[in-house]
């Protein structure tokens, strides 16, 4: 368990990024996976548009394009909204749900990691802002509580992989094991 996020959703516009964990994760096929523990099929169906817009999402998941095809990443978990850097080749930001709180985070082909976080039941809005450091992707996951609802995903930096259409694909179906 990375650790319990409870009553920490509120943060000051001058914040300082306040990271929670830090970790070491193992993605393939140019993803990662972040999705509430009671989603029991939470690999998505990456359609074209998806892989240009670097994202595929349902209602409490988001798989994540990352910049290299596979390797190890080591993954930042922060709570409060996304601290803005130079130095990120790719941010994109998701609504996410989590209802249970749950909040487990994989590679496509990582099993029984344990790897997950606690965070008040709710509505929020993830980011993963990304960047490659001497050959190894660097990730920043953010975790921002909100009252009402994102109802769009955005793309904050897009790095020359990208390939965005004009208005973002919202939904995946859900990839089938």
């Amino acid at each position: 368990m990375i650790s319990t996020l409870y009553g920490l959703s509120t943060f000051p516009n001058n914040h300082k990024k306040k990271i929670m964990k830090n970790i070491e994760l193992q993605f393939s096929y140019n993803q990662f996976l972040v999705y509430d523990s009671s989603v029991s099929s939470p690999g998505c169906i990456w359609t074209d548009t998806h892989v240009g817009q670097g994202f595929a999402r349902r209602e409490s998941v988001v798989c994540f394009s990352t910049i290299l095809e596979f390797g190890n990443a080591r993954l930042s978990v922060c709570l409060g909204p996304y601290s803005k850097s130079t130095n990120h080749e790719r941010v994109i930001s998701t609504p996410f749900n989590a209802p249970t709180g749950k909040v487990l985070i994989e590679g496509p082909e990582e099993s029984n990691t344990n790897r997950h976080i606690e965070l008040e039941p709710g509505c929020y809005k993830v980011t993963a802002a990304q960047k490659v450091v001497r050959g190894d992707e660097e990730i920043e996951l953010y975790f921002e509580k909100v009252i009402k609802p994102e109802e769009h995903s955005m793309i904050i930096i897009a790095d020359e992989e990208l390939d965005p259409p004009d208005e973002l694909l919202e939904h995946a179906e859900i990839a089938e094991v």
